[in-house]
């Protein structure tokens, strides 16, 4: 329960500053620049009563302005008016002058980047820009709704301890998206100020805090499921090691075995072996001495029966002799 209460914490945290320096960057936007495309937003320059001595309009905007290029303070020049009088680069300014700006353009980088007031009706790369106020902002409001429920829905599913980044990005996207649903519903366009360019040729669409926060988090939904794919891919590979690892163990163990059973036969036979031949000599001894008593009875009985008979004829005659 206490995981659910911080999950919801960090997402309140997030929300509310992403919505704060995005509004409060649009609000500095409104107050500090302007674009001639724009005629009905100006940007109003008061002369600081710490002006020392009346100074030339051109030198005066170079003083204000002095990251920014000759070309475009020019510019900026070009697009001035005093008293609905246009200003021109050689007339003297003094402290307490309004002086109206059509244009005014601030140069952090040059040649890359730079703030430039611009504003957008429609959605990303200027997405239904042509449709009425009332479309877009019907349109927007409801889509703009029901992704903030999804997102919030999602949230509420996800593991704080197993999903961190996957909620702070999502927070981040949120936060991005309730920024530019404020301004439609407040201004029914949204306020872009951020431009990247590479010299006066290529330029990417301006944007704005809200959409920084909307891309930071996609890149950081993207990177978490890279990540995931490759602890997943890891995770799987290991596991197909483990069950490899398994299968050879198991295979080991097997051929140890059937070895095993193999010298416990071999061990068996060994010892059976002396104890069959003494059987056999057992089985074959009396059949040897009987062979032997039936071989040497009749050779007993004919050297008796060859003794007897000479007795016995001697005997026959000499009772013949006698009887003569």
């Amino acid at each position: 329960m206490k995981d659910k209460y911080f999950k919801f914490l960090i997402v309140g945290i997030i929300l509310i500053l992403s919505v704060f320096l995005d509004q409060w960057s649009k609000f500095w936007a409104e107050d500090n620049l302007a674009s001639p495309h724009i005629p009905d937003h100006v940007v109003t320059l008061n002369v600081p009563d710490s002006t020392a001595e009346p100074m030339s309009f051109e030198a005066f905007i170079q003083a204000r302005y002095p990251k920014n290029s000759e070309d475009t303070n020019k510019h900026i020049v070009a697009n001035a008016m005093r008293d609905n009088k246009r200003l021109m680069p050689q007339d003297e300014v003094k402290p307490g002058d309004k002086i109206d700006l059509r244009y005014v353009s601030l140069t952090v980088i040059d040649g890359y980047y730079d703030y430039q007031y611009a504003r957008n009706p429609g959605a990303a790369f200027s997405f239904l820009a042509k449709q009425s106020d009332q479309f877009r902002s019907i349109f927007f409001g409801i889509t703009g709704i029901l992704a903030i429920i999804f997102i919030l829905v999602f949230i509420g599913h996800s593991s704080w301890k197993k999903q961190k980044p996957l909620i702070i990005a999502l927070a981040c996207v949120l936060g991005g998206a309730a920024g530019n649903i404020i301004d439609r519903a407040r201004l029914s366009y949204v306020i872009d100020f951020i431009s990247w360019h590479i010299g006066d040729k290529y330029y990417w669409p301006t944007f704005n805090i809200a959409d920084v926060f909307v891309t930071c988090g996609v890149v950081f939904l993207i990177l978490d499921l890279l990540i995931h794919k490759e602890k997943k891919a890891v995770t799987e590979g290991k596991g197909e090691k483990e069950n490899t690892a398994a299968d050879v163990q198991c295979k080991l163990q097997g051929k140890y075995q059937k070895v095993l059973v193999a010298d416990a036969d071999t061990a068996d036979k060994t010892e059976s072996k002396p104890s069959d031949d003494t059987a056999d000599k057992a089985e074959s001894k009396p059949s040897e001495d009987t062979a032997d008593k039936a071989e040497s009875k009749p050779s007993d009985d004919t050297a008796d029966k060859a003794e007897s008979k000479p007795s016995e004829d001697k005997a026959d005659a000499g009772k013949s002799d006698a009887g003569k």
